[in-house]
């Protein structure tokens, strides 16, 4: 319904914009795909973090102490939320946005009071549960009286929010489960990948990287891309690389991992369990390199084990057209469906079982790679996921209209 006309879309990103890691590609890449379908999109961000060509970027004042570039919650996110809400604030008078895009809690708080000050209508961009990303990076316990506090707030925040996005089915769910939330105003708009961009065309197999990362000719390799925290499974594949090795007697792998921060720190986990020569960690690398380094493998790995979020990765793999072992969650099972590997959730023996049977079997990586790649390119397009939003903005602007005219009305008598 909203797609015959275009918007002038501000962005609010409360994060260090951009950093190659998952959350950012997201936001990245949906704001490339409201562009070629027509729409402005300007954003507002932290004052870290890379400038892209494809749209402006404006960022608060530089607070030279502050220069976290993972993911995770933050003792100075509260004071930088009030920073955002003054650039937005100002960013908004000039440029008079139609609508405004809020990716994550902090940009929703800065979204909602710059529809109260101003009259401007927001959607929540929603990556996964506030109470539940706070626990799960070991900042609260589940249960407890501080836990319950921020359920509270999140209640709160997804109540007061005209139209809540969520990119998974199971952060859906859950949001519905938990809060009660009505269908009329959440939505599940779902991720995607540039399958254009990313494809074994693009990225064939590069000898000499292959070379360079000092990779063994003669065996297996297994592909991870992401931060390199708990909760993203890292730990878990670590163990299952040391179970398969030793336990499940499978000499014939390689773990090529791509991701930070903290590398060293797993590298050295790994070299503690006797896995110097079964795991390569590369660090950070640029977003676009990462298909060059995804075509070196023969499998890719997905053990994350946040239950509250989506897992963008899971879309480049199958974009690149390669076979995917993941944890049986249910945001990885709702990408890959009966494509995926599967391991039972959160035990990492049975990763090593999975993956141990899927490289003993050349025929299923070749025919799951490639099956993999076409349901990228037929139902993860980030055309698709740009028209769901746009459709999003349309319910936003729909509900908030009555107020937004009378701000306007008394903007002009005064």
């Amino acid at each position: 319904m909203s797609q015959d006309r275009h918007y002038n879309i501000l962005l609010i990103a409360a994060t260090p914009f951009f950093v190659d890691r998952g959350g950012h590609i997201h936001i990245y890449e949906q704001a490339r795909a409201l562009q070629a379908l027509g729409n402005d999109v300007t954003m507002v961000t932290y004052h870290i973090g890379k400038d892209v060509p494809e749209f402006p970027i404006h960022r608060i004042i530089n607070l030279p102490w502050y220069n976290k570039t993972d993911a995770g919650p933050s003792y100075h996110k509260p004071y930088i939320a009030v920073l955002m809400l003054l650039k937005a604030l100002k960013v908004a008078r000039d440029i008079k946005p139609d609508i405004v895009h809020a990716h994550g809690w902090d940009s929703m708080w800065v979204a909602w009071w710059l529809w109260k000050l101003l009259g401007i209508p927001f959607v929540f961009d929603m990556q996964g549960s506030f109470s539940g990303e706070i626990a799960e990076h070991g900042y609260s316990s589940k249960g407890g009286w501080y836990y319950h506090m921020l359920s509270a707030i999140e209640n709160l925040s997804l109540k007061t929010s005209p139209v809540v996005m969520t990119s998974s089915t199971q952060i859906y769910e859950n949001a519905m489960q938990r809060f009660k939330m009505s269908p009329e105003k959440l939505l599940a708009i779902l991720d995607g990948v540039d399958t254009k961009a990313f494809s074994p065309e693009n990225y064939p197999f590069e000898e000499d990287l292959f070379k360079q990362l000092n990779l063994p000719k003669d065996k297996k390799i297994v592909f991870f891309m992401g931060l390199l925290k708990q909760y993203q499974g890292v730990d878990d594949m670590i163990e299952a690389a040391r179970v398969l090795v030793y336990d499940r007697g499978f000499t014939g792998v390689h773990f090529l991992v791509v991701g930070f921060p903290d590398e060293d720190e797993y590298a050295a986990r790994a070299a503690e369990k006797g896995l110097v020569d079964y795991m390569t960690f590369t660090g950070k690398i640029p977003y676009y390199e990462t298909g060059r380094y995804m075509a070196l493998a023969d499998l890719a790995i997905a053990p994350k084990i946040a239950i509250t979020e989506g897992d963008a990765k899971i879309y480049f793999y199958m974009a690149m057209g390669l076979p995917v072992v993941a944890y049986e969650r249910e945001a990885s099972v709702e990408i890959l469906g009966d494509l995926g590997l599967y391991a039972k959730f959160h035990e990492p023996v049975d990763l090593a079982r999975a993956v141990h049977e899927a490289l003993k079997d050349d025929e299923l990586l070749k025919r799951r790679g490639q099956e993999n790649r076409d349901k990228a390119v037929n139902d993860y397009s980030w055309e698709a996921v740009a028209r769901r939003i746009m459709d999003a903005y349309g319910l936003a602007i729909e509900h908030l209209t009555p107020q937004h005219a009378r701000v306007e009305q008394m903007s002009e008598v005064s």
